[in-house]
């Protein structure tokens, strides 16, 4: 197939076969592993691809269950029935009964990409591409154009991505912050530079030699950080993505706000740390997400007190995180002093509104308020208005690529 100079010439090339043309679409691609292939084992899908596909719907969670659809075959320009699979035993899911030649083992990379278009006519389908490197130069250009033109064609890269954006960016600002990662990860343990929940984050960002401030962009050249502690392996706790408090539907001081949002404490004071969700609180707020509206609305009870428009969400979610790195460290305590070692990387990049909205609407992203009254009537202590992943294990959702340090150069 002759590959066009971007990803939409790709998939209209795909489609042409089919006689139709391309509105827009989506693609998952995948490099595969040795575990992969056209129909025994089947080809690993990540969690990121689960929703890519058709909707499986498990009966039990303890049986297999397999679902058929059709696709069309680029390779043999004609449908194809599919299996989609899921497995009690691991748990994992799997695509199987794919061209042959995914069963090319004899050479050192095999591609699959699947497509899911949406015709200029209204309907919609999905196409399967196949390849090995029995086609060397023809595999390099389309890892080129779909992974980017730096990434390396590793054993089980995977990317879900919209046509319309931009390829994988491997330049300067991400190469000096992975070498400088590569340097504090070799350094081992080191004591914190701050005491707290803070300091995992304070000490990375003063290793780099990033200097405190309040801005709210990217931290490292346009790449925003953000650290983790981890616990037995696995990183713990929320992510913060940004901060960004609603518009008011009516403008009152914050010291009279604070008493009709807030909890009055036994000191007298009022404080509001309030985790707030699309179903209510202890305290009446809650989250509405009107899709139709493209706006969150924040309520108290029934009324509404705030909102944020999509569009206002996204200019900071891409403010914040249209690059961003994950780093997770192990944590000790040694002679009264917490110490961490900084073992990994995940570079994340293209995040997509339409995931954090449905995130917001499926209760794993979060808004919270973290206030409290120091001084009766005077204006509360405001720590920000973060937004806020309720776990690490949602993140794949949330970005078109995902690749782990281990992956570049």
């Amino acid at each position: 197939m002759d590959i066009d100079n971007d990803l939409n010439g790709y998939v209209s090339a795909l489609a042409a076969k089919a006689s139709k043309s391309v509105e827009s679409g989506e693609i998952f691609a995948k490099i595969l592993a040795p575990n992969d292939d056209s129909g025994r084992h089947g080809v690993l899908i990540p969690s990121n691809g689960y929703s890519f596909f058709p909707e499986l719907s498990i009966p039990d969670q303890k049986q297999n269950f397999t679902k058929t659809f059709t696709v069309f075959d680029s390779g043999r320009a004609s449908r194809r029935t599919v299996a989609y699979k899921y497995y009690q035993r691991y748990p994992e899911r799997r695509i199987t009964r794919l061209p042959a030649i995914l069963n090319d083992t004899i050479h050192a990379q095999r591609l699959v990409t699947c497509s899911h278009l949406t015709h200029t006519d209204g309907t919609s389908d999905y196409y399967v591409d196949c390849m090995s490197s029995s086609r060397q130069d023809e595999l390099d250009e389309l890892c080129r154009l779909i992974f980017g033109l730096e990434a390396d064609p590793v054993q089980g890269l995977h990317v879900r991505r919209p046509i319309g954006v931009a390829g994988l960016v491997y330049d300067a600002p991400l190469t000096e912050l992975l070498q400088m990662f590569d340097g504090i990860k070799a350094q081992g343990w080191m004591d914190t530079m701050r005491k707290g929940d803070t300091g995992v984050g304070k000490t990375f960002e003063g290793l780099l030699g990033i200097k405190e401030n309040n801005d709210q962009k990217a931290d490292y050249k346009g790449i925003e950080i953000k650290c983790k502690r981890a616990k037995k392996g696995v990183s713990s706790g929320k992510i913060t993505l940004f901060q960004q408090g609603p518009q008011w539907a009516s403008k009152i001081p914050w010291k009279d706000r604070i008493r009709v949002l807030g909890r009055l404490g036994d000191n007298g004071l009022y404080s509001l740390y309030s985790q707030v969700t699309t179903k209510p609180n202890n305290l009446g707020l809650w989250l509405k997400v009107l899709n139709t509206g493209h706006r969150v609305h924040l309520l108290k009870n029934e009324d509404v007190i705030g909102c944020w428009s999509f569009a206002m969400l996204e200019k900071r979610l891409l403010e914040k995180h249209s690059r961003a790195v994950f780093v997770t460290a192990d944590c000790r305590q040694k002679k009264g002093k917490e110490q961490f070692r900084y073992h990994t990387l995940l570079y994340c990049q293209q995040p997509s509104i339409q995931v954090f909205i449905d995130r917001v609407s499926q209760g794993s992203l979060v808004f919270e308020f973290l206030m409290r009254q120091e001084k009766s009537n005077v204006t509360p202590r405001n720590h920000g208005y973060p937004w806020r992943l309720s776990g690490v294990q949602f993140l794949e959702d949330l970005f078109a690529y995902q690749a782990p340090r281990e992956k570049f150069p």
